[in-house]
């Protein structure tokens, strides 16, 4: 006859098994083992599963923590884009259109040959020209911050860009290395590449951005571009006439 602890008889009789005369004693020692192996296996199963749930959970955990800051990181950034556009909006507004008109004349008074350095090959300048040819006054008062970086970079394209067959090429990280230089801060990459779409915008088609065979992403200047610019920083430009602000 075996005998057993009370606690196996509980966990028995809670099984719903049924012994003959209910006489726990009479039952079957296989059976009872048994019994304790299926509820061991049950509860390693159940304890392997409440791994995986807590792994999975820590694993969300994570990245709801990366997420909140980058949704952080993107709020500061628009909260500072947001007032500096409020401050910008109101300078804009002003000087629009005196600046179209002094343009306009410009444009009337420019039909020789020696009068069109610094323009486009359609005999128009870029507004990145334009825009690299402004007193230093209106850039700080009417630019944003990242048309201040693109001007920059353009500005000095000829030393931090190099040499390709279509122009000037410069790599998106050595963009982020110039510009982290020039303001003594690392800067993200998302702010590199709100600068190489405003150098794409202002080149009016001289400028575009490409992704080379190894993954590396760059913005190329055309020769033209890159000439017109120069001319306009030497200041090897007329004089008097006001760029307009974009």
């Amino acid at each position: 006859m075996v005998h057993f602890p009370d606690g196996i008889m509980m966990s028995v009789k809670h099984t719903g098994m049924d012994f003959p005369n209910g006489s726990l004693e009479q039952a079957d020692k296989n059976t009872l083992v048994s019994i304790i192996n299926g509820l061991t296996s049950e509860l390693s199963e159940v304890k392997s599963e409440l791994a995986d749930v807590r792994e999975d959970t820590d694993r969300v955990s994570r990245k709801v923590a990366n997420t909140r800051g980058e949704v952080s990181d993107i709020r500061e950034d628009t909260e500072r884009v947001s007032k500096k556009l409020a401050d910008t909006n109101g300078r804009v507004s002003d000087l629009e259109e005196n600046t179209n008109t002094d343009v306009s004349q410009s444009s009337e008074g420019q039909s020789s040959p020696d009068e069109g350095q610094g323009q486009g090959s359609d005999g128009q300048s870029t507004a990145l020209e334009q825009v690299v040819g402004l007193p230093e006054e209106t850039v700080m008062n009417s630019l944003s911050a990242n048309q201040k970086r693109a001007r920059s970079i353009a500005k000095r394209i000829d030393e931090y860009g190099k040499s390709v067959p279509a122009g000037i090429a410069v790599t998106s990280s050595r963009m982020r290395d110039v510009l982290s230089g020039l303001e003594d801060k690392r800067v993200h990459r998302q702010t590199v590449q709100r600068v190489m779409d405003f150098l794409k915008r202002f080149g009016d088609g001289h400028i575009d951005t490409k992704e080379t065979r190894g993954g590396k992403t760059v913005t190329v200047f055309s020769e033209t571009v890159v000439e017109n610019i120069t001319s306009v920083v030497t200041g090897d430009t007329q004089d008097g006439v006001t760029p307009p602000i974009i």
